[in-house]
């Protein structure tokens, strides 16, 4: 089993939307996928039109709690989600002491006999971005290539370093930056991805992700790239993407 946190402190880099479709494209590839949302606003609940207040369904409230007697909800086929709502807020400012409190739950992710667990967490650093790095085995940032991104990027390294080296037990393995929602045709695109790749060298991935109108609109409907036309380019390059992801972590 690998768990994987989704990180980014900056809004509006489209991370659960790429969170999503990844866990699609890994369950059906065979992969028994579970989905852990941290964010308070539950936006991966929402994409997948999923009631993230269904209360005989575990959310991610009570895996910080330790109530492990509700059931997981399914998404589909080898997809499984654990939801987040507004109760969650209340572990968002926390101390971690005495030890994180989700990776008590890395137990109870192996009895369901996951192959990967991926944590989404909120656009913001805070306790819960903690608790799901304290967790995971690995760690990766989707960073849009624009001009705060670069800053962006070194803030998030730096908290999850600071984070690591504060928790006891905690050493996930930085997998890499992968570039999200790119406009080719903005002239600085390449001067950002220059700099990146200068900065980050091998942890930038080579897979990127185009921003497309197909994919922006795609939570609405509640769809994934893997409705869209096997020839699609967001399909295309996403299924690029999972293959060199799935290589990194030895899935």
């Amino acid at each position: 089993m690998k768990i994987v946190t989704i990180l980014c402190q900056k809004g509006g880099v489209g991370k659960t939307t790429f969170t999503v479709n990844l866990g699609k494209i890994l369950s059906n590839r065979g992969f028994k996928t579970l989905i852990v949302d941290t964010d308070p606003q539950g936006n991966v609940s929402t994409y997948l039109n999923f009631n993230k207040n269904e209360e005989n369904i575990i959310n991610s409230t009570d895996l910080l709690e330790k109530n492990y007697d509700k059931k997981i909800g399914s998404s589909s086929e080898n997809l499984y989600i654990i939801p987040s709502n507004k109760s969650i807020l209340k572990h968002n400012d926390e101390k971690i002491i005495g030890g994180p409190k989700l990776s008590r739950a890395k137990n109870f992710f192996a009895s369901h006999q996951f192959d990967i667990v991926i944590i989404d967490t909120p656009p913001t650093i805070s306790s819960l971005t903690q608790e799901a790095l304290a967790a995971s085995d690995y760690y990766l940032i989707p960073a849009k290539p624009e001009f705060l991104a670069v800053e962006g990027v070194s803030q998030a390294m730096g908290f999850a370093k600071k984070t690591i080296a504060s928790i006891k037990n905690a050493d996930p393995i930085f997998l890499g930056v992968v570039l999200n929602q790119v406009d080719t045709r903005r002239t600085s695109f390449k001067d950002f991805e220059t700099e990146l790749n200068f900065l980050l060298s091998d942890k930038m991935f080579n897979s990127k992700i185009s921003q497309l109108t197909e994919i922006a609109d795609s939570p609405f409907y509640s769809k994934t790239v893997l409705d869209f036309k096997e020839q699609s380019k967001a399909r295309l390059e996403f299924l690029e993407f999972s293959n060199e992801f799935t290589e990194r972590i030895g899935l």
